[in-house]
């Protein structure tokens, strides 16, 4: 079930959410279902572990809404449980096979299942960012960035070679503005 064309409301579907409101919560699961199945994947899970993981993490969030202060912090509390909860299938399916180095391993697994996190939380903020951008920034940053078209092919849809900068410097620069509206610090930013 797709919601398309809804402005997504976090706030007010979090909150009806909280009181029961099925379909809230579908919407929910829908608008971060990418988000959620994104994580176990980078990981290398495969179809099956990956859908375990997305269950877990939608049955910890049913049991947490309460305790979700503020509808914005909701995109990161999902790609931590879900990294959390990816980990723990891992190390699952790990138990087989002998380690010696079971710490560092799992140090290292804890230290990636952050960054992936973050990483999966930026690019969900980045993807919202751009739907809320719209209209001709939207095209422009996706055809160069997500389409990784040349400004030879942007040119052949309708866009001047000599325009293709300067808009695109004043469409990241709009977008920047809408992460940083959206609780995306400067330095998270600046390192992307």
């Amino acid at each position: 079930m797709k919601f398309l064309g809804e402005d997504f409301q976090l706030e007010r579907h979090l909150k009806r959410a909280r009181l029961g409101d099925r379909d809230a919560w579908d919407r929910l699961v829908v608008h971060y279902q990418a988000l959620v199945y994104s994580i176990p994947r980078r990981m290398g899970l495969g179809d099956e572990d990956a859908a375990d993981v997305f269950q877990q993490t939608f049955i910890a969030l049913y049991r947490n809404l309460d305790r979700i202060q503020e509808a914005k912090t909701l995109p990161k509390w999902l790609a931590i449980t879900a990294s959390r909860e990816a980990l723990r299938v891992k190390r699952l399916r790990s138990r087989t096979e002998a380690s010696d180095h079971l710490d560092d391993v799992l140090a290292t697994e804890d230290a990636e299942s952050e960054r992936l996190a973050l990483e999966a939380d930026l690019a969900h903020q980045v993807r919202v960012g751009l739907k809320e951008l719209g209209g001709r920034c939207q095209e422009l940053l996706t055809w160069l960035y997500l389409e990784e078209l040349t400004y030879q092919e942007i040119e052949a849809r309708g866009t001047p070679i000599g325009a293709i900068g300067p808009t695109r410097g004043r469409c990241l620069e709009k977008l920047r503005k809408i992460l940083q509206t959206r609780g995306v610090s400067e330095e998270t930013l600046g390192d992307s």
